[in-house]
């Protein structure tokens, strides 16, 4: 499809071309009420020269564009990609990890042994840090999403998000595509989602 459109330009660019000539060169009489006038043929050249260039780069881009049929390579390895950079699973198209909120109590107000409880089981919000003796400090952590960025530096996008009834995870979106050319090792690994069964695949396109 793609060479026929590129053809066609090319053939009307060229028809455009011929007609200019012959009109220009007398061959073809020009219509009485056009007769005396120069500054239409100047435009009609114009056109014509235009139409030509168009024809002749678009036939080049279609025909750049074309590829040949992509082979499918196999399915989207999201769990080992996850893995790879650590997380302890896979939720939708993204990788993600509980936290260990007893952690983030730590590591917020520089202590051991911290627990977190929640006052209120519906707010995920709620929680409060609790020291190793059991002693209520009153205080939480107010920045989950600056941990998670902490623990897993390489994944610009991860965030902290709330899973009820009151559990906290980092979590990161991926590019199907990106899983692809990890695992295939090939930049021209690219990710599709079928269409009957909804599964995201591999597929490896290249260019003629």
């Amino acid at each position: 499809m793609n060479t026929v459109l590129g053809l066609t330009g090319v053939i009307v660019g060229i028809a455009a071309g011929v007609v200019t000539i012959l009109v220009d060169g007398r061959r073809v009489p020009w219509p009485d009420w056009l007769s005396g006038s120069k500054w239409w043929k100047a435009v009609l050249v114009f056109v014509a020269a235009g139409s030509i260039s168009t024809g002749l780069m678009l036939s080049a881009y279609l025909i750049a564009q074309q590829t040949s049929e992509a082979k499918e390579l196999g399915g989207v390895d999201l769990s080992g990609y996850c893995t790879s950079y650590e997380f302890k699973g896979t939720q939708g198209m993204g990788c993600q990890s509980p936290i260990d909120l007893g952690a983030t109590c730590d590591k917020r107000w520089d202590r051991e042994g911290d627990t977190m409880r929640f006052t209120d089981p519906k707010d995920p919000d709620s929680g409060v840090c609790f020291t190793a003796s059991g002693r209520n400090t009153k205080k939480g952590v107010d920045n989950l999403p600056e941990y998670c960025r902490a623990k897993y530096p390489l994944n610009d996008k991860v965030t902290a998000r709330s899973s009820p009834p009151h559990k906290w995870v980092c979590r990161t979106p991926v590019d199907p595509t990106l899983v692809c050319s990890w695992h295939y090792q090939s930049r021209d690994a690219v990710a599709r989602k079928d269409d009957a069964d909804e599964q995201w695949k591999c597929y490896e396109q290249k260019r003629l």
